[in-house]
């Protein structure tokens, strides 16, 4: 099984968003109708405007409305963005080029702009049984496969291994620690200092990226080290990292193991009931390990 994913990047979302067609697709939507009128009084006459150096900028700052739903293609969407990814098995083959087709038609239709540059293609999967599919293409333009993506501040990697992740997200923490430094220097208590350094913690998505081997797990603990230092204290004086991601991990999975509308819990594996005894294979073997030795 591989997963063939692309991610799409449209061109000047926020200026290009035809007032109209919003409007109008929003009617279609069916919703209430004074938040309808609501929306059409925000936009009929109003810009927004930057003051700079007597230059005023003008931005029609609105969201993009996503594109319909293709079939066995799951979709995430943003304002400016929009995520695609299909699993192919080893009897079939990506339809994805197909699904980007459809996108590239809505957006002309609907006089929006992929932007081929930003937009890039990913191949995972671990079997040479699967062909690797051929690139994604917009119109003419050939999209550029990549091994490693950041999505929405996550560094995905096509091997599925967070090694690009922890090193971005622990070079940022060890820039940050100039503020620790800032927090001595100005005599500022202890507490203050703590307080300042989880605010920066870096733990964003963690219930994804937390499964770490122990060498990643290590180098994000040096960060906690390194700024329990500045303040003088010892590495235990707070609780480990890995702690904290472990419970995080345990919040969401619980969260959508008990919600059946959650768009993870499909992919739970079934659970199964044995009859297996475990407790009392264990205890006989024990005695046949007694039996021998005596014997």
């Amino acid at each position: 099984m591989g997963v063939h994913a692309a991610f799409i990047d449209f061109r000047r979302t926020f200026d290009l968003v035809d007032h109209n067609i919003l409007l109008n697709e929003l009617a279609v939507m069916n919703i209430n109708k004074p938040f309808w009128l609501w929306i059409k009084s925000f936009l009929s006459g109003r810009v927004q405007q930057v003051n700079l150096n007597g230059t005023l900028l003008i931005h029609c700052n609105v969201p993009g409305r996503s594109p319909a739903r293709l079939c066995n293609i799951s979709h995430s969407f943003h304002s400016d963005d929009c995520t695609q990814h299909q699993i192919v098995s080893v009897d079939s083959n990506s339809n994805l080029q197909q699904s980007i087709n459809e996108v590239n038609n809505w957006a002309v239709l609907n006089k929006m702009a992929i932007n081929g540059k930003e937009t890039k293609d990913m191949w995972i999967s671990f079997t040479d049984a699967i062909p690797e599919p051929p690139r994604l293409r917009i119109g003419n333009e050939l999209i550029e496969r990549v091994n490693v993506f950041k999505l929405l501040g996550v560094s995905f990697q096509n091997n599925l291994k967070w090694n690009a992740h922890v090193e971005e997200i622990t070079r940022k923490a060890n820039k940050r620690l100039y503020h620790l430094r800032k927090c001595m220097k100005s005599q500022l208590p202890v507490e203050v200092g703590i307080i300042t350094y989880q605010s920066k913690i870096l733990e964003y998505a963690s219930p994804v990226w937390a499964g770490l081997p122990n060498y990643l797990r290590d180098e994000i603990e040096r960060v906690q080290s390194r700024s329990l230092r500045i303040f003088g204290l010892e590495k235990y004086y707070l609780p480990p990292l890995n702690e904290r991601r472990e419970e995080a991990i345990s919040r969401e999975v619980d969260r959508f193991m008990n919600d059946p509308n959650h768009p993870c819990h499909s992919v739970l594996p079934k659970l199964i009931n044995n009859q297996y005894n475990l407790r009392n294979i264990d205890r006989n073997r024990n005695n046949q390990y007694i039996i021998l030795l005596r014997n």
